[in-house]
Formats: structure tokens, sequence, C-alpha cells
């Protein structure tokens, strides 16, 4: 037997109240007159244990209604039936669907979401009037406000049949969690849980990791497996990661990335098509053989054709589960990049030549040049970079352009012995560069390089046949230069680095040991000058970070930097082309941009508001959905005993047809507070009958 409100038991203490007042009446001693002692005779003893029994049945009596009563406002039940009586207990059903996308696979049976969805209207269509019940999707992220019993049966029906499926996976945890809390609220006898998924092993993942235990009173567990009976080869391939191998982007460039294609069936591939698109527009293909079961790398490149955000993905061909097909990834190709030259004429000459290119058009850069002297006065949140060509410069300059760095914004020094050096060396320090010395060579055995390290970004693809990344390229000849110590050094030579970088804050910087004259070296005159700016200007104007991988469902928090987030108005286009706005927290670090939720699968692209691309969202769907493998059945029962315990009542059900069998199974049982009260009220007359008896005779 089981009480629904076990609680009104304690009002059982109550039942001791007509015993105690029963002894205390019994200690009260009576004065009786008599006129005559005659009457005394008359007294028979047959008629005093009479009224003793008389008395003791109305203790009994009064006991038992007390008992009956507490019993009746504690529901009592049991699992068997009773004729008259209610032939089945209330029920409070949480129903768990398994919405990812996982479940949007196909057998002999019919797609595997619509089995799940049908399963949930048959448990909804089996209840009767008082049942209540609720349904939670496991992907996303369930919130318990959002969460309540309805016994409106035609909503709940409306609910599950518009329910679709998700690009995340399921959170089999966040769901039981919200499940328990609903089932320890609930007044019913019964109350059943019923999992709908198709038991992949990734979602015990975090149920493993956390060591969940809940605790579910008289409940029970109702597993239901869409295609675990199915037989049907299921043939399914996904994109997994991608790598992109490129770190420069530029049109006519070749972007390159690798890409990881699994074969998640037990069939071997061949001449599996993987294509790559820029914009929709399919510009690659390659074709390889993967193993039943094992992955493949596969390197992909095309040259983008056009400036802006390039919405890139993988793709392969229709399978049964097409959602996986396409792995996304994106890049920034910058505008024509705007750089402020600071500098007299005499000392930018060679700077304008490597520039300026043969025509406007050819242009790959807008520059304009300025006076040193005019440095205080230019906007340089208008420029993407800036060029300190030569001085002489002042401490407020360089604390102006720290500033600049610092914020988000890059910058390309130049060594200059026109400023003092004690001040030049000072501003070097702080912006992470070194100590600065000075090197002087003869003529006849000028400087050179020592080391190029030609797998940093900058020179990525232009080095080819050398097997070493240090090896030392043509020099041009150093009679004098400003080698630092610190940073990360590009190009060294006798003394430290010639060619040095440092990332200050969220700007970055680049620092050549020599003036772009041709006073201090040959630098300036040599082919490798103008490649080495034009790629070291490239570098700078892509910006960090700005390709940004996120799972759909989940909460991203991403910072920009302060270069680009004045006012914290942010627009946000999303894979479908749609606009929303963002208004961001401004932080000391930078703009903090937080998202709930981004659940369209694609490329979202991040626009301050001045217009100005600052980053790209991939959001990719999880790649352990796409293991259509089942886990063992034993291992998922196990899990579940683990979860709830040992005790725990665990069922499961194959198919579709067998669920209204085991709904209705799970319903037998009678509530008792009827039988109860009905006794409660029969020991109440006969209290009246006895007491009216008792008083008439004590009368006597």
């Amino acid at each position: 037997m089981t009480f629904l409100n076990p609680l009104i038991l304690f009002g059982l203490a109550a039942a001791s109240i007509p015993v105690l007042l029963h002894l205390l009446n019994l200690r009260k001693l009576k004065t009786v007159e008599f006129s005559t002692l005659r009457f005394i005779k008359e007294l028979q003893k047959t008629k005093i244990r009479r009224l003793k029994l008389k008395q003791i049945i109305l203790l009994i009596l009064r006991t038992l209604l007390v008992i009956f009563a507490v019993l009746a406002f504690a529901r009592p039940t049991i699992e068997s039936s009773l004729p008259v009586f209610q032939a089945y207990s209330k029920t409070s059903a949480v129903i768990l669907i398994d919405n990812s996308f996982s479940m949007d696979v196909s057998d002999e049976f019919g797609n595997r979401f619509n089995q799940a969805k049908n399963s949930a209207l048959s448990i909804i269509e089996s209840l009767e009037d008082g049942d209540e019940a609720v349904i939670i999707p496991m992907a996303g992220s369930p919130n318990r406000q959002q969460f309540s019993f309805s016994r409106n049966f035609s909503l709940l029906l409306e609910q599950a049949g518009r329910m679709q499926v998700s690009n995340s996976s399921a959170n089999l945890e966040s769901g039981l969690k919200l499940a328990a809390s609903l089932l320890e609220e609930s007044i019913n006898l019964n109350r059943d849980l019923f999992i709908i998924t198709d038991g992949q092993k990734n979602i015990f993942a975090s149920i493993y990791e956390d060591s969940l235990r809940l605790s579910l009173d008289n409940t029970g567990i109702i597993v239901i497996q869409p295609g675990y009976e199915s037989e049907a080869e299921i043939q399914n391939y996904s994109v997994d990661s991608l790598s992109i191998i490129s770190s420069i982007f530029q049109i006519d460039k070749i972007v390159e990335a690798e890409a990881r294609i699994r074969n998640n069936s037990n069939k071997d591939i061949k001449g599996l098509v993987a294509s790559l698109l820029f914009n929709g527009e399919r510009v690659s293909q390659r074709s390889l053989d993967i193993a039943a079961g094992k992955t493949s790398e596969v390197a992909i490149g095309a040259a983008p054709k056009e400036p802006g955000a390039i919405k890139a993905a993988v793709e392969l061909e229709n399978d049964a589960l097409d959602i996986d097909n396409k792995r996304w990834f994106g890049f920034i190709i910058p505008d024509r990049p705007k750089v402020a030259i600071i500098g007299g004429n005499s000392h930018t000459a060679f700077l304008g030549i490597a520039l300026k290119g043969n025509s406007n058009n050819d242009r790959f850069v807008d520059y304009k040049s300025f006076n040193t002297s005019d440095f205080p006065s230019v906007e340089l949140d208008n420029y993407d970079i800036v060029f300190f060509a030569s001085g002489p410069y002042g401490t407020s300059d360089f604390q102006r352009l720290e500033t600049y760095v610092r914020a988000g914004g890059s910058a390309i020094v130049f060594a200059d012995p026109l400023t003092n050096e004690n001040i030049f060396s000072a501003a070097l320090e702080k912006l992470g560069l070194g100590k600065i010395t000075t090197a002087t060579f003869l003529r006849n055995k000028p400087g050179e390089f020592t080391s190029v390290d030609k797998i940093h970004p900058i020179f990525d693809g232009v080095f080819t046949g050398t097997t070493n990344p240090r090896a030392i390229v043509e020099s041009p000849k150093i009679y004098s230069a400003m080698p630092v110590s610190g940073g990360n050094r590009i190009i060294d030579m006798q003394g430290g680095g010639f060619m040095s970088e440092n990332k200050p804050g969220d700007g970055r910087l680049i620092y050549f040991a020599v003036s772009p004259t041709n006073e201090m070296s040959t630098f300036p005159l040599t082919g490798l000058f103008p490649a080495v700016l034009y790629r070291s200007i490239i570098y700078l104007s892509e910006g960090d970070d700005l390709g940004i991988e996120a799972e759909p469902g989940k909460a991203l928090t991403i910072t920009l930097p302060k270069k680009f987030s004045a006012g914290g108005n942010f627009t946000i286009t999303d894979p479908l082309g749609n606009e929303f706005y963002k208004q961001a927290a401004i932080l000391p670090g930078g703009a903090v941009l937080s998202f709930d939720e981004l659940d369209k699968i694609g490329i979202y692209v991040v626009s301050n508001s001045a217009g100005k691309l600052t980053s790209i969202i991939s959001v990719n769907p999880p790649p352990s959905e796409s293991d259509l493998t089942f886990a063992a059945r034993d291992e998922f029962e196990s899990s579940l005993m683990d979860i709830f315990g040992k005790q725990a009542g665990i069922e499961f059900v194959d198919h579709i047809g067998r669920v209204p069998e085991n709904i209705i199974r799970a319903k037998a049982g009678t509530e008792l507070w009827q039988l109860f009260l009905l006794a409660a009220l029969l020991c109440a007359l006969a209290e009246m009958l006895v007491e009216r008896n008792t008083k008439a005779d004590t009368e006597n």
C-alpha cells in the first residue's frame, strides 16, 4: 500500500486523544445520593459490566473514527484493482523526447523522429480525466519555468505534433533533472517517466562526467527506442572538423583547408566527392575513398575572387543524414587597407613606390602621407595601419601610437636615427620589443640576415624548395641597424631582430631594424622589400581571431578589440541573411558580445556601427551526433540504474505498437480513500447510537 499524502499520517497521533480522555474519566469519583439503601440491592453486577463494555466500545469507535479519517486524507492506494472503486490511479507523466538531428534518420519503420512523436501522441491519447503530462525536448537548454504539468490533452497533442528536429545534441542530464523536479511536485499515485530516444552513446557523456544521481519514488521508467529493431543498412558520412591551412587571405590567392571526413557506416565508401564552396558557389572538388568506420583527411582549396566576408564550406554528397554533410568556416578578404604613413618625404619615397603600383586602380592599399609634425592631428581610427617611417618623434607621439595599437590598431615601425635613442628605446620596450642596440658594419663587410622564419604567416607560400624553416634567404647589405632583443623575431641579424613582431593589447606591431631609405641598408632596393611590405600589410589588416567556432544551442561570448567597439552597437547577419542588432558590454578589455543561443547552422557575420566586418562565427553541428551506433541495452539500463538506483523499475519498449499496452499496465491500481472515508462515517454513526444508549443506562 502506498500513501499519496504521507505527511497526513502524522495525524494518527490524534487517535490517542479518546484513550487519554477515557483514562481521565476513570480517575473521577462521582457522588450519588440515595434516599434509602434499598436501591443498592437493585444495582446488579450484570448491569455494571454492560455499562463498562459500552464505554470500551465507545473508546474503540472514537479511536477508529480518528484513524479512518486520517487514513482517508492520506489517500492510501494499492496496485491491484477492486470492484466499484476506481480501476486505475491518476497519472503524472513526463515525456522526454530526443529531438537531436540524429533522430532525423529513416529506416523500414519510417522517420525515427516521426516515430518518436507518434509514441508521444500514443501516450497522451491514453491519458484519462485527472491525469496530467508534460513534454520536454532533450535537445536545447530546457528552462524549469517553461515547463509544467497540463491536463489539457489537446494542447499536449499540439505540442507533440509541432515539435521539430534540433541542430544540437540531446542533453539527457538536463532533461532528467527537470523531469525529477517536476515529478517531485506531483500529487498523483502513478508517476511515469517516458524516455524516447535512439539511445546514442553521446547522450550519456555529461552524466558520466558529473556522476548524476536522482531520486524518483513510485515512478516507472519506460524507455522507447525508435529504430532499435531496425535491420536497415544506413549509410552516413560526415565532415567532423575543419582546419584552415592558409594564414593570409587575399584575392586570387589560394585559401586551403583540411577537412576530416568520417565514414559512419558499415560499408566502405569509394569515390566520395567533397566540394569546396565560397558564398554558395562550388569552387573546387576532391574525390576520396574511406573504409567502414574510419576517417580520412583531405586538403582542398581555391582562390577567392572578391573581398569581404567569405562564407566557405566543405560539402559531401547526400546520404541518410544530410545536416552533417556540410561544415562551415569563414574568413575575411580585406578591402584595400587604409594606411597612414608618418614621416618626411625624403624618408618615405621608397615606401610610396612600393605601395603605389602601376596606377591607382592597381593599388593594393589606400595610403596617405603625413609629415611627422602633423601626427598629433591625424585621426588614427580612420586607418587600419600606421607607418612610423621617420621622425624625429617625441614621447607623446609614441604614447599615442601605443594607445592606438593596444586598442586594436596595427603599426609598422622603422628604425629612426633622427629620434632620441633613449626615447626610441623606451618606447619599443613599452611595446614589448625589448631593448635596442646600435649595430654598425663596414661597407666592404656589411651585416646580413642570419635566419628567416619561413613558416611565419607573412612568408606563407613565399619560399619553396627548402625544408629548413630558419634557412637564410638572400640578404640585403646592412650598414647600420637598430636591432631589438624582444618580441617574436621573424628575421634575425647580427645583434638581434631585424624584423620582429609583438601583440600589445588587442593590436599588432611589426618592427624593422633599418629605416625605409638606402642610408642604413640596401633593403629598400631589393625585391624582398615590396614583397615583405605587401605581406605585412595583408597580415596586419586581417586582425586576430576573425573566425570563431560555435555549436548550435550553446551560449557564446566573444570579445572584440576596443578599436571596433565605439558605441557598442553591432549588427549580426545570420546564415539566412536576416539582420539583428546587439548592444555589447564595454569593458576595459574591449566590447563583449553575448549570444544566448545561435540555433542556425552556417555563418554569422558581425559588423560594428561603422559597417566594418569585425568577426565571423561558424556554427556547425556536433560531430558526435553523426555516429548512429546505439548504446547496448544493458549499458543503457545500467546507466539509468546508476542515476536512479538499483531499485528503479526500468522497462524498454522497442516498437511504437507496444506503447499503449505498457501505459495501461502502468496505470493499473486503486485509490482507497473513499473506503476509509466510508468506514469513518460508519464509526461516527455507531458512536452516536452507542453513546445515546449508554447515557440512557447511566440515567436509569
